[in-house]
């Protein structure tokens, strides 16, 4: 079922989708997705038709707010980080914001390039996989 308009403004829009609800508002040269509920493959494709639209430029930023995410499933991370790097080749990036130490697990687990770690905003849970240094080689 396709997501339901909660909000419709020039500059913010709500929308709830039968498990996820997210919130899309433009700030100067970012658009800000704040996120609840539960992302999936389907969830996301629909959010990336929906953010497409208001990337009008080259060299924007997309901040996910998971703040409110309570759960996001596995096999999205893939399609996730591939996003990334399709905006990335329009001079984007895709940012990902207070993300919980559970959703930075499951991001730790399933993006083995860490590619969606290396942004600005580093996710600390990188860390909790990484060796000790006394363990490193030299």
């Amino acid at each position: 079922m396709p997501g339901r308009e909660v909000a419709q403004q020039s500059a913010r829009s709500g929308i709830c989708d039968s498990g996820l609800c997210y919130e899309i508002r433009r700030r100067g040269n970012a658009v800000w997705v704040t996120l609840s509920g539960i992302l999936d493959c389907d969830r996301l494709n629909r959010l990336k038709g929906r953010v497409a639209p208001l990337l009008e430029r080259r060299g924007q930023s997309i901040i996910l707010n998971g703040r409110a995410l309570c759960h996001l499933d596995y096999r999205a991370v893939q399609p996730l980080a591939e996003w990334q790097r399709t905006l990335r080749a329009y001079g984007h990036q895709l940012l990902l914001y207070q993300w919980s130490d559970y959703l930075k697990a499951i991001l730790c687990m399933e993006d083995c390039g860490h590619e969606l770690g290396s942004g600005p905003i580093r996710l600390s849970a990188w860390r909790m996989f990484r060796r000790p240094r006394a363990e490193q080689a030299p």
